[in-house]
């Protein structure tokens, strides 16, 4: 099974994760990293570092972070180099972290599942158009009820 580490600003590890608590049901080989502001990005880095040993499989781990740049990913990117196994993804949204929650039993290659995991991602921000909706509109000229 695939482990997961979801780190991001503030409380957003602990939040995005309650959501796929409450949709799959607790999840097992599951970390959350919030980064307050009390935290270092070094105490960040000992905690990452230290959930990847928890967690370490041989299948691999998936690090989901808040921002592409930001402080959280920065530092999980820089642990991943240690380890072949262990990606990172950044941007992260409950669709893909929920997808990622239900299918990592059978995934066997980390690195097709990541890339899909951010395709699912992608595909769930949209925006709502209501003008770009089209509604039968009745004639005027039939006579209603």
């Amino acid at each position: 099974m695939v482990g997961i580490i979801v780190v991001g600003h503030g409380e957003f590890a602990k939040g995005v994760s309650s959501s796929v608590e409450i949709i799959a049901g607790k999840q097992e080989n599951y970390e959350t990293i919030d980064f307050t502001s009390d935290i270092t990005p070094e105490v960040l880095s000992e905690k990452i570092e230290e959930a990847i040993v928890r967690l370490n499989n041989e299948v691999g781990i998936l690090v989901f972070t808040d921002l592409k740049g930001g402080t959280p990913f920065k530092e999980a990117a820089e642990s991943s180099l240690k380890h072949d196994n262990v990606k990172v993804i950044a941007g992260t949204n409950i669709a893909m972290l929920l997808e990622a929650a239900l299918m990592r039993v059978s995934v066997t290659d980390i690195t097709h599942f990541a890339k899909s995991l951010v395709e699912t991602g992608k595909d769930q921000v949209d925006y709502f158009d209501i003008d770009a909706l089209s509604f039968d509109v009745p004639d005027n000229d039939e006579d209603g009820i």
